[in-house]
């Protein structure tokens, strides 16, 4: 069946986790950012993680360098698994369409920076982890260290995941994260993060004409994330804080 051979190209690859689920479970989000958008045969998402290992966050005086290398190549795996998945489908005469883990990016309604879809709300509704008051998914193994790529499908795919496992929630009353961001930018409640306000503290882009983004950003979004598409993803991009992942107290090595 199709699953195993998924699951068995998630082994081959080292996955840590995988799962498939309805896209009918993101049907709730903004127009044109929902699976139905991008495929208009959508049944299924996969979607799937592997961990920044732990000692990435703890670097002494590099801990940043470390963080952008780390993802950097982590997300050309992720994107090279969605292709080759979404390779298998086809052959067995299913539409597969690759959601990449970092780039392109859009500018939505509300002039934010976005993926093409919710990659977070994808794991959550496959069943892979849950999604904490910061925004991140949680995993009772890998906590919020997981970065994710997924794939939208035709096929109609059982949902089903790997590994079985109980999934966190926050503890209760837990605030860690919320007080170590240094720009305020967690809203607990509506668990996500004000990306924007995330991102100008956050994120150091040499290569981004940053005048001209903001003006584009609010003129011409399209041509804005077209902009920022060439000029501030992969390695172009520096991430300078991490702490709302270093701090809390699933990733397992800061403890409250």
């Amino acid at each position: 069946m199709i699953h195993e051979r998924i699951f068995e190209i998630a082994r081959d690859e080292n996955v840590a986790v995988i799962g498939f689920g309805s896209a009918s479970a993101l049907a709730d989000e903004p127009a044109g950012y929902r699976p139905e958008d991008l495929l208009p045969n959508v049944r299924s998402m996969i979607c799937f993680g592997i961990p920044v290992p732990r000692a990435v966050y703890q670097a002494a005086d590099h801990a940043a360098d470390f963080v952008c290398r780390t993802q950097s190549l982590h997300y050309r795996r992720l994107d090279a698994l969605a292709l080759r998945i979404s390779t298998l489908l086809e052959e067995n005469g299913e539409q597969a369409l690759p959601i990449f883990g970092c780039a392109p990016m859009a500018i939505n309604q509300n002039r934010d920076v976005a993926g093409y879809v919710n990659q977070i709300r994808m794991a959550e509704a496959t069943g892979i982890g849950v999604i904490g008051r910061n925004g991140l998914l949680l995993h009772p193994g890998y906590g919020a260290r997981l970065m994710l790529g997924s794939v939208l499908t035709s096929a109609a795919l059982h949902k089903m995941r790997y590994p079985e496992v109980d999934l966190p929630a926050c503890p209760p009353n837990c605030r860690i994260c919320i007080d170590a961001c240094p720009v305020n930018a967690i809203s607990p409640e509506e668990k996500r993060v004000e990306i924007m306000r995330c991102l100008s503290h956050t994120a150091y882009l040499p290569l981004l004409p940053k005048i001209k983004f903001f003006w584009l950003r609010q003129f011409k979004p399209t041509a804005a994330a077209r902009l920022m598409n060439l000029t501030a993803l992969d390695e172009h991009t520096l991430h300078r804080c991490s702490r709302c992942v270093t701090l809390c107290p699933y990733s397992d090595f800061v403890k409250a």
